[in-house]
């Protein structure tokens, strides 16, 4: 599987806030913190739809939305939970215990799931060299800004509907690319994780 993903998203290497995809094919990530639609009143709802349209109509460049639900585990979070038992007012502690049973219990009746959204710009330069491009030739330069400009447009689009943007930076980058290309199997070969 790693390999027919590696076809169709070849990865050639990672930069502080983007990826060089192919020989001249650049991409960036956004994750996306949307507003709660389901608790918005009829008006609010009908609100964020119109704007929401607006921003899409708007934009002059392709934007890609992920949706990614993940699977939760609360074995960590329930451990960190308890290894706190003893910072809080001993009258309270029963409680904590309770709310430790409530989790453990909603999480083996049903999967607990975090939903996670992400934008993914691209950018098309031309390039007739065979060899990938390090930072601070002028095809990854220019790719940088203009994706950076993007970015901005989007983060300004989004504003009014309460959605918060954040990049995805080197690190997260790579887990989030890492994860997109089957998690569990051995990095592709061939990709320079830590491109400058």
């Amino acid at each position: 599987m790693a390999a027919e993903i590696r076809q169709v998203f070849p990865i050639r290497a990672i930069g502080p806030s983007i990826c060089l995809v192919g020989r001249d094919r650049f991409s960036a990530v956004m994750e996306a913190f949307p507003v709660n639609f389901g608790l918005r009143s009829y008006k609010d709802q009908e609100r964020l739809v119109n704007a929401y349209t607006a921003f899409l109509n708007g934009l002059s460049f392709p934007i890609e939305i992920l949706v990614r639900s993940d699977y939760l585990r609360i074995d960590n979070y329930l451990g960190e939970l308890k290894s706190h038992e003893d910072e809080i007012e001993p009258h309270l502690r029963p409680s904590l215990g309770d709310y430790i049973e409530f989790l453990r219990e909603t999480a083996s009746v049903q999967h607990l799931v975090r939903r996670r959204f992400f934008i993914i710009l691209s950018w098309q330069g031309v390039d007739t060299r065979s060899r990938p491009m390090r930072r601070g030739e002028v095809l990854w330069d220019e790719a940088e800004a203009e994706l950076e400009r993007r970015r901005d447009l989007v983060a300004e689009g989004l504003k009014p509907l309460g959605v918060r943007i954040k990049t995805l930076e080197r690190d997260a980058l790579f887990r989030f690319l890492y994860a997109s290309l089957g998690g569990g199997q051995s990095l592709p070969a061939g990709v320079n994780w830590a491109w400058d």
